[in-house]
């Protein structure tokens, strides 16, 4: 009898432990059917967020958009982004420590800081020392931006050369219409921003030509505006943060007083960082 008792009580046991087993499975099922559709949930509220960015975001629908925003838009809707410089000095970074330190170097770093989608940008740097209008169209360096098939073009007019070289000023507006009829025509879809070149200390001294370096900037708005180009005045900008900052000119340039030094460059990069976010 007592073993018959033992019999009952394993198979009891053994009933238990199948059964609860059994309930387990169908717990731990459901726990995994549950959250798949959680996420699920997450996953299709995150691409709903995603699409309503994007429609927020597209150009045709923000008629004065933030340089910013248009970057972030090409991000959200392509693979990469690109952002091509083509200029002289100011460009390449002269005077700068190091090419981190230069207004480009800041301005692509603190982009990909400011919106998480914008990890895939990239600066593509074509400025060249010394170069003036001329040099950027004989050099092939308009073709060079062209074949980058960039989403943004950075034109910095070269006008200290220009200057420094005495070139005429219908020779500047003849040059600055050809690089842009270049670009226009082959990267239709690239929006293209003008700016002049920094603020230099002898702005008034005359070249062989009997014109100064403001004769260049006057010069280079006038068709500029003549063309309804967008363009931003860097040396305005820069020496307009000088006088936030009570700083003098002197302070920002190097010893030939032309060139930005790190502090000029980085002002310069907050006149950027400004531009790219204004409306």
């Amino acid at each position: 009898m007592r073993k018959y008792g033992l019999v009952i009580i394993a198979g009891i046991c053994l009933a238990v432990l199948v059964f609860g087993h059994l309930h387990w499975k169908n717990i731990s099922q459901a726990a995994g059917v549950e959250a798949r559709e959680a996420a699920s949930k997450v996953k299709e509220k995150e691409k709903e967020e995603r699409e309503a960015l994007i429609q927020s975001l597209k150009p045709e629908h923000n008629k004065h958009q933030p340089l910013i925003d248009y970057l972030h838009y090409k991000s959200l809707t392509q693979e990469r982004v690109i952002v091509s410089l083509l200029g002289s000095n100011g460009t390449s970074g002269t005077g700068a420590s190091k090419t981190s330190n230069s207004w480009a170097g800041l301005l692509e770093k603190s982009l990909r800081a400011d919106r998480d989608d914008l990890e895939t940008l990239s600066f593509i740097n074509h400025g060249h020392e010394g170069y003036t209008t001329v040099d950027l169209l004989e050099g092939k360096k308009v073709e060079a931006v062209i074949q980058d098939i960039p989403d943004l073009i950075i034109l910095e007019s070269s006008l200290i050369n220009n200057h420094y070289q005495s070139l005429s000023l219908e020779q500047t507006k003849k040059d600055l219409e050809r690089i842009m009829t270049k670009l226009q025509k082959e990267l239709p879809n690239a929006k293209i921003l003008i700016i002049s070149p920094n603020s230099i200390a002898n702005s008034k001294t005359e070249n062989s030509l009997g014109l100064n370096y403001l004769d260049y900037i006057q010069a280079s708005e006038q068709v500029i505006k003549t063309n309804k180009w967008t363009y931003m005045n860097s040396k305005e900008g820069i020496e307009k943060k000088l006088k936030e900052k009570n700083m003098r000119l002197a302070d920002i340039l190097t010893n030939d007083n032309i060139h930005p030094n790190d502090q000029g460059h980085y002002i310069w990069f907050e006149v950027m960082q400004e531009y790219f976010k204004l409306k």
